[in-house]
């Protein structure tokens, strides 16, 4: 896996990484070892459970057993889709924002890293107070962006 920065507004003590799914496209245990090297506090997981179950069963495994070396977080949106729960993204988004504002370190992540990881990062920059045209631009300089008017959407929305 390659974590990719995602670039936040100055000042803030905290950093934001997009990417696949933990354990997807490398060993979970590589993951692991990048994960702990960037001293990621937060793993923000943007699939759905049996998703986990079906694309990464060593991590899905891992989540299990309680076996996690960061704190893990489930903010589900369906592939190419939107989260079931507007108003429950939205609080998730606006927490995942104060704990950077706090100087955690946050892996954003769904199952290729591009998609619902890029509406997420626009959503999260938007919450750090950048304007929308800028946070697309720094998310897809880091690799993601919205895959459809739904998506984009769901960005304009927040």
């Amino acid at each position: 896996m390659s974590l990719r920065n995602l670039p936040l507004p100055p000042g803030l003590a905290g950093q934001v990484w997009l990417g696949s799914m933990p354990g997807r496209f490398e060993s979970w245990s590589a993951f692991e070892s990048e994960a702990r090297a960037a001293g990621i506090a937060i793993v923000v997981c943007l699939a759905p459970r049996e998703e986990l179950a079906e694309l990464s069963p060593e991590y899905h495994a891992a989540l299990a057993r309680e076996r996690l070396p960061f704190r893990w977080m489930l903010v589900p949106m369906r592939n190419f889709g939107l989260p079931d729960d507007p108003a429950a993204f939205r609080r998730d988004i606006a927490g995942i924002a104060q704990s950077v504002r706090g100087g955690e370190r946050v892996l954003l992540h769904c199952a290729a890293g591009l998609g619902r990881t890029g509406s997420a990062a626009a959503c999260l920059l938007k919450a750090l107070g950048v304007d929308e045209q800028e946070a697309l631009q720094r998310v897809r300089a880091a690799g993601s962006n919205p895959q459809n008017a739904q998506q984009s959407g769901l960005v304009h929305w927040f």
